[in-house]
């Protein structure tokens, strides 16, 4: 009986802190000084992740249930659909305190079919410049390509899918086999909507072996660099031998349903 009462106790607790009133959403103005002396702070994104996550929330918040301009909120719009569901990727940003630069935290807004607006913040690091639609039949589906600064010598290229169902916003797992979303360093990306093909330049790649290996499932085996070992002052040859691969693109077409070696 003792432990039914305790339940209850923690169940009645719960209820109450369900059913309290969801807190306002910010102004416009609110968003737009925050995001503003975000910019300028030099902390370094260690010191206000938390502040950031908060941030993010507070912005999707704002943009559930209206439609929204960057004009006054201090963030970028740095992509839109140009079809009825209106898919935006707003983007704020703020200084890594480190070699890395600038980060890019994007928020995504959409509306359903009868004209209701939704919000998400992907768990990325990217500022995505391009949506395109994919040709997937009876499915909502956009590939959003983007690149975020790695560091002083090294950039991030992405590309990621989502998916519309009405008022959910899916992200899909498996759509460049199972790595998604793509990322890999110092490249370029770009897609060929009339055809549905992703090309991946590689010219300026250097690739880690755990881009070799992503890369491989379409064919392509690419470059990574091959470093000897030194050990009591004797230099052994590298156990994995230098690779380049002549190919400086790769292509990918979207069969519906994932991205498979362009023919």
């Amino acid at each position: 009986m003792k432990n039914l009462l305790l339940w209850l106790g923690l169940a009645s607790t719960a209820a109450a802190r369900a059913q309290q009133p969801a807190k306002p959403a910010p102004t416009a103005p609110e968003l737009a000084s925050f995001f503003g002396r975000l910019s300028e702070t030099n902390e370094g994104e260690g010191s206000i992740f938390d502040s950031v996550d908060i941030m993010s929330r507070r912005l999707v918040t704002y943009l559930k249930g209206r439609p929204a301009t960057t004009a006054n909120l201090g963030v970028d719009l740095s992509a839109e659909s140009a079809d009825a569901a209106h898919l935006k990727v707003f983007t704020y940003s703020y200084p890594s305190g480190g070699t890395r630069g600038t980060v890019h935290r994007p928020v995504l807004q959409w509306q359903n079919a009868a004209g209701q607006h939704f919000a998400y913040a992907l768990p990325e690091e990217c500022e995505f410049t391009a949506i395109y639609r994919l040709a997937s039949p009876g499915r909502l589906r956009y590939l959003l390509l983007g690149q975020e600064e790695g560091d002083t010598n090294a950039s991030t290229s992405e590309a990621l899918v989502v998916e519309l169902k009405g008022n959910y916003l899916l992200l899909d797992k498996e759509i460049f086999g199972k790595n998604s979303p793509l990322q890999l360093s110092n490249v370029a990306l770009s897609f060929d909507e009339p055809k549905q093909v992703l090309t991946i330049d590689l010219a300026d790649h250097d690739a880690s072996a755990e881009d070799d290996k992503l890369l491989a499932q379409w064919g392509y085996h690419g470059k990574f660099p091959a470093r000897p070992l030194t050990l009591f002052r004797r230099t052994y040859p590298p156990a994995v031998p230098h690779r380049k691969s002549a190919a400086k693109t790769l292509r990918l077409k979207f069969s519906g349903t994932r991205f498979v070696k362009s023919s």
